[in-house]
């Protein structure tokens, strides 16, 4: 029994139906002249230049790169990107919404600890009060502590320190008007 052939006296096996010059038989992509190959099954061609690219052409969980920083926009895929609109940014290693490079937008000062990201003052305490090593005071950098929480520092040598940094009863027995005028 022979093939079955075309008008032109090809087999069906030797067709070209979008003319790239690869025929239907080894062509993943028969009706598309710009794309004939996709080594990792993923559904996206591997010629870069051509329809719906393949930025991964040998991962097939990962497929677009919109931010062009080499990691795949596919949350579920290999070495996602956590950040995928911001070419600065690709790992949040703590899940706290601030990116691990120190020199891209919107970076964690803290990449390993989810309760603080930022220090406004640069004191070394986070701006989050109620994180890890919280800052009483997040836009002085000379006070960070508060130990009694009367408003007052900690640090004696800090602005506005507290003369009594462990009682709350003796800095607001020394702030008071009367004892600092009647004495």
């Amino acid at each position: 029994m022979g093939a079955i052939v075309d008008q032109y006296g090809c087999a069906l096996a030797q067709k070209d139906t979008d003319g790239d010059g690869y025929n239907d038989a080894v062509d993943a992509f028969a009706n598309d002249s710009t794309q004939w190959s996709d080594m990792d099954g993923d559904g996206y061609g591997d010629n870069a230049s051509g329809n719906n690219p393949d930025a991964f052409p040998t991962d097939g969980s990962q497929w677009s790169d919109a931010d062009g920083d080499g990691y795949g926009d596919n949350a579920s895929g290999n070495m996602p990107d956590a950040f995928p609109m911001d070419p600065t940014q690709w790992s949040d290693a703590d899940g706290d919404g601030y990116g691990d490079n120190a020199s891209g937008n919107n970076p964690d000062a803290w990449p390993s600890d989810s309760t603080q990201w930022a220090d406004s003052d640069g004191d070394g305490y986070g701006d989050n009060p109620t994180g890890t090593n919280g800052d009483a005071f997040p836009t002085d950098p000379t006070q960070w502590s508060d130990a009694d929480g009367d408003g007052y520092g900690d640090n004696p040598n800090g602005t506005t320190p507290d003369a009594f940094p462990r009682s709350e009863e003796h800095t607001s027995e020394l702030q008071s008007p009367c004892n600092l005028v009647c004495r």
